[in-house]
C-alpha cells in the first residue's frame, strides 16, 4: 500500500514540477492558474488530458486538441518519479536520507525540464532551494549547517577550477548546480555525479556525431546527465569510491 501511495504522490509532484520547469523561465504563472493549457494552441485541458502518464499513453504522445506531438519530457519525468521514489524508499525507508534525496530530486526535475526546453538554469530556483535547506538546518542543527557550508566552499573551489580550466561542454549554470549539490550532499557525491554526467554525456555526444552529423555543433543540455548521475548516487556512490580508492 505504501508503494501505491508513494507512486501517486510522486506522479502528481512530478507533473507539477514539470509545469514549473516549463513556465517559470518564461515568467508565466503556474501557481495561480485555474487549469492547464495546451502548449501549442492554448486551449484549456480537460481532466483526462492532465492525468500523468495515462494521458500521454492514451493520446499516443499527441495533444488531444490540436493533434501536435507532445514533448517526451512529460512522459520521462512522470514515469521516472515513482520508480525512483519507490526504490529510494525500499533502500532508506522514511529516514532523513530519503527526504534529502527527494528534496534534491525535485530540484533536478525542474532544472531538467528547464534545461531541455530553454538551455537555462534559473538562479531563483537554485536560491529558493538553497534558502530552504539553509533555513532548515540553521533551525535544527547549526553545527551541521556549518559543515555543509564548508563543503559548499570546497565544492566552489573544485568546480570553479574545473570550469576555468575546461570551459567546454557545460555552462556556468551547470557549475552553480554542482556546487549546490556539494552543499546538499558531499564533495565526493557531487564529484561522482559529475563523473557520471561527463561520461554519459560524452557517450551520447559520440553517438550523435556518428549518426546525426548535422547536430554536432548544437548545444546539448547538461542537466539531464547530472540528473542521471544523481539517480545512481544513492545506490552506487559508495561502491564507486570503494573501487576507485581501494581496488
Amino acid at each position: 500500500m505504501i508503494y501505491f501511495i508513494l507512486s501517486v504522490y510522486s506522479l502528481v509532484l512530478a507533473s507539477f514540477l514539470h509545469v514549473v520547469g516549463v513556465n517559470y523561465p518564461l515568467r508565466k504563472p503556474f501557481l495561480s492558474r485555474i487549469s492547464s493549457e495546451c502548449d501549442y494552441c492554448g486551449e484549456k485541458l480537460t481532466a483526462i488530458h492532465m492525468l500523468p502518464v495515462v494521458s500521454f499513453v492514451l493520446l499516443k504522445g499527441r495533444t488531444g486538441c490540436c493533434n501536435q506531438p507532445m514533448s517526451w519530457s512529460y512522459f520521462i519525468v512522470e514515469i521516472l518519479a515513482p520508480i525512483f521514489v519507490c526504490i529510494l524508499y525500499s533502500v532508506y525507508g522514511l529516514e532523513s536520507q530519503f527526504y534529502l534525496y527527494l528534496f534534491i530530486f525535485s530540484l533536478l526535475l525542474i532544472l531538467y525540464v528547464s534545461d531541455i526546453f530553454y538551455l537555462y538554469i534559473p538562479n531563483v530556483i537554485l536560491l529558493v532551494y538553497f534558502t530552504v535547506y539553509t533555513s532548515y538546518y540553521g533551525y535544527i542543527d547549526f553545527a551541521v549547517l556549518l559543515q555543509h557550508m564548508y563543503q559548499l566552499t570546497i565544492g566552489a573551489v573544485v568546480f570553479l577550477g574545473i570550469y576555468l580550466f575546461v570551459r567546454k561542454g557545460f555552462g556556468f549554470g551547470d557549475i552553480k548546480l554542482l556546487i549546490l549539490l556539494c552543499f546538499f550532499l558531499s564533495l565526493k557525491e557531487a564529484i561522482f555525479i559529475f563523473i557520471i554526467a561527463v561520461f554519459s554525456g560524452a557517450i551520447l555526444m559520440s553517438l550523435i556525431a556518428i549518426f546525426k552529423r548535422g547536430m554536432g555543433k548544437k548545444r546539448i543540455p547538461f542537466v539531464p546527465f547530472i540528473l542521471f548521475g544523481f539517480l545512481l548516487c544513492p545506490f552506487v556512490n559508495d561502491l564507486f569510491w570503494q573501487f576507485v580508492l581501494y581496488k
